[in-house]
Parts: C-alpha cells; structure tokens; sequence
C-alpha cells in the first residue's frame, strides 16, 4: 500500500523545489538580520567599533531593498538568457559575498555595501524563484508548492529574530555564511526548467527533466503529453516579442502589471518587512512586559507555525478568499497596534493591564500576513505571465517598485520620531483595508488552472472590460 502511494508522488517535484528555496532561506537571514543587531550597532559597546547613527542605521536597513533595484534589472533578461539555475547561483553567490563584508566590516561604509550586495542577491532568488516553482510543477499542486516559497522565505527570517538576540555578531555572520554554502550546494543538484529548454530548443533535454519531475508509475504517454502541452504553451507565449516595450505597450498585459502592482505594494505597505526588520525595536518601544529576545522567539516560532498550516489551504480554499481575509485581520491588527501606541504616548489610558496585546497584535498579524498577503505575491505573480514576457515582467515591476519600499525603510524611524510610532501602524492598516477591496473586486481566482486557461480568463475579462469601457465612451 505504502509502495503504491509513493509511486504516484511527484516526490521530486517537492525535494527540487524544497533544494531551490534553501537560497531563499539563506537569502531571507538578511531580512530579520537587523532586528537583533541594528540595537546592538547603535550602542556604545558596537561590534563594529563604531556606534551608528539613528540615520546611519536607517541606511543600513533601506540599502538591503535598494539592492533590490540592481537584482531586479539584472532579472528583466538574465533568466531568459542564462536560465534559471544560473541566475539562482549567481544571487547565492552574492549572498555568500555580501557576508563576508558584513562579517569584516568596521565601519558603516563597509556594512552599506554588504547590504547593497545582499539585495541584489536575494532579489534574484525571490524574483526567479516563483518562475521556476511555477515551470516545475503541475496545474494541481503549482499553489501548494509555491507555498515553500513562503515558507522557506519564513525560515530564513525566523532565523534572524530566534538565533540573532542569543549569539554575537561575527557568529551569527558565519553561521549564516555556512547556510549560503549549503545553498549553493542544494542549487547544484536542481534541473533546468522544462519551459526554459523547450525555448531554448533543447527538447530531449526537457523530456528527461519532465520525466524527473513526474512520479515513479508516469509512462511515456504522460510524458509526451506533458512535453506536448508545455511545447505548445511555450510556442504560443513566444509568438509575442520579449521585450520591455512588449511588456508596456500591448494591451493584454495591462491588468496583469495591475495585478502585480497591487499584490507588491499590499505587501509592501502591510507593514511586513518593517516589523521584520525593526521587531526588537518595535518590542522595546511597547514597554511589554515580555522581553525582546523571548517575544522575537515567539514571533519566529508561531510564524513558521502559521506558514506550514496555511500552505495546505492555497489549492483547497484558493487565492482570493485567502488574500481576503489575510486582509481583513491584517488591518485590524495594525489598528488596534496604532491604538496602543497612541493611548500609550498620551498617557491616556494606564496600559500596563494590556502589556500582552502589542505581542499578540503583531504574532495574530504575522500569522494572517503569511496566510494571504505574503504568498499572494509569489503564488499568483508565478502565474500572471506568459513565459514569453515572464522575467522582463518580474525584473521591471520590481525595479519600479522597489524604491517605494526604500523609501519606507528610509524614513521609518525619522518618521517615527517625527509623528509617533502610531501613525505609521495606522498607515498600514489603511493600505490593508485597501488590499480587501483589491481581493474582492480585482484578482481572479487562479486555483488549478493551467497557465494557458489563466491567460485566457486575463485576457478575457480585460478584452470585457476595455470592450464596455469604449461602448460607453462612443455614447
């Protein structure tokens, strides 16, 4: 019985998935690295030598997602020119260079461009990573994998906040250091993506990575037929140009770009990455009664929880209602957190009986973001775009989002010294309440779908809508 259930698992499809992400684990140290040790590099006793500035450590969390802008530029052709292990490679390998500066570094100079570098390299695994989990899986179980996206981006976030506040700077340095090593080993034993082979007219190639992907009792009829299909959605896709002025100028790709734009920024603006990065921080300002080192343990622990409960729902409940009511709670989160703070700095209200809510907030938080908000951004962008267009896509739009997040890392803590730490939590509830409304009215539900199926309910529904915006317009 055990024997008949292994031989139709599409096992390998799940260990090369799993052995592509651990760069993104390694990649994700980065995230989180600076919630233990941005307090530790603006006291007196740096390990750095040198005590940072509230503006000096600022730059040091935003030059992370600056890196981003050179990842995602390298992203809009790499992929399609040296393919996707490749580019997986190279970005572990910046990773690996970017550790190395931070490990030596003595001064704020060398730590900015050790983050600029690990942005770069990080931004190449995220934005490759949901081609290639979408390129090797099947039309059933594309979501559930995509789901290691999340996850694997989890572990290496939780890494930061459970391990940072209890070793020092250099060994947590080379700690990480051995993870990116074990990385790039991992990305040694992955195949190419059949789509990236068939493009490149490597057929037989394809077919023997096919036959990797499919379980043990797959015969050559499935196969062919799995070559067949991919064959023709491949030559289908390439009948359009790939280029930037493809991706901009025709009209079937405008609401994949809004869709890609809106899950982004949702993600971006939901206050994820700066809780991510700022979490020991954040803790301190909340005077809880839980210490910051226990509280980041807490946060990891439950996230990681959260995550790998959540990854069975993508291909049951589908897309939109996750992305919804990840949404919904997410706002009410960052609300209530707002609240606190407010009542807190007035002085209005004796908080010290509600010490437990500022980690409660943010724990129910991290637990509804890595349900929808957080996935939502891999999950779906995988299966937005033909692959014609599918990694100039995936580089422009984060080469064009990416300052937007700069900026909000920037101007975080000079904002909060400025208006309060309330308004920023206030902030983000607003953009999550905003994300409801793009659940609701703007994506489409993309559970067990084919990419060619998908494309054609995009192009269906925009031909639609431009179609009754124009008769409007000619009355």
């Amino acid at each position: 019985m055990l024997q008949v259930v292994i031989s139709k698992w599409r096992y390998r499809q799940y260990f090369y998935c799993i052995a592509a992400l651990v760069s993104i684990t390694a990649s994700e140290i980065h995230g989180s690295w600076t919630s233990p040790f941005i307090p530790q590099l603006e006291s007196d006793d740096s390990p750095i030598g040198v005590k940072l500035t509230t503006i000096q450590a600022s730059l040091v969390v935003s030059f992370y997602t600056f890196g981003f802008i050179l990842g995602s530029a390298f992203t809009v052709y790499g992929p399609d020119i040296f393919g996707r292990k490749i580019s997986f490679i190279v970005g572990a390998v910046l990773n690996l260079i970017s550790w190395i500066f931070i490990l030596f570094a003595s001064g704020p100079i060398t730590l900015y461009f050790g983050r600029i570098i690990a942005g770069t390299g990080a931004i190449l695994c995220i934005n490759i990573s949901p081609m290639y989990i979408g390129e090797i899986s099947d039309n059933d179980n594309r979501g559930r994998l995509g789901y290691f996206n999340v996850l694997s981006s989890t572990c290496g976030s939780v890494i930061g906040l459970v391990i940072g506040p209890y070793v020092s700077y250099r060994t947590f340095a080379i700690m990480a250091i051995c993870t990116v090593l074990i990385a790039i080993v991992c990305l040694l034993l992955i195949p190419e993506s059949p789509y990236y082979l068939i493009k490149k007219h490597k057929h037989e190639h394809a077919e023997k990575v096919i036959w990797k992907l499919a379980s043990n009792d797959s015969d050559k009829e499935f196969v062919k037929k799995r070559l067949e299909e991919i064959t023709e959605s491949v030559q289908k896709d390439m009948l359009n140009t790939s280029s930037i002025n493809e991706l901009i100028c025709n009209r079937k790709y405008i609401k994949c770009i809004l869709l890609h734009v809106g899950l982004n920024f949702i993600f971006y603006m939901s206050g994820s990455p700066i809780i991510k990065s700022y979490l020991q921080t954040i803790l301190d300002a909340s005077e809880s009664t839980i210490s910051s080192d226990l509280s980041s343990l807490i946060f990891g622990i439950v996230n990681i929880v959260a995550v790998s409960l959540s990854g069975q729902m993508v291909d049951r409940l589908g897309r939109k209602p996750l992305l919804l009511i990840s949404c919904i709670v997410s706002a009410t989160c960052m609300f209530i957190f707002g609240a606190y703070f407010y009542i807190n700095e007035t002085k209005s209200f004796n908080m010290k009986v509600v010490t437990w809510l500022p980690l409660t907030c943010l724990v129910v938080f991290e637990m509804s973001n890595s349900v929808g908000i957080n996935p939502m951004s891999y999950v779906v962008v995988s299966e937005l775009y033909p692959i014609n267009i599918k990694g100039i896509a995936i580089g422009t739009i984060g080469t064009v989002l990416t300052p937007i997040a700069v900026l909000i890392q920037l101007f975080y803590e000079p904002l909060n010294e400025y208006w309060g730490l309330y308004v920023s939590f206030w902030i983000f509830s607003g953009c999550c309440v905003f994300g409801i409304f793009f659940a609701i009215f703007f994506l489409p539900e993309t559970k067990g779908k084919s990419f060619q199926q998908i494309q054609m309910e995009i192009n269906k529904n925009w031909v639609e809508t431009a179609g009754g915006i124009e008769s409007i317009s000619k009355l």
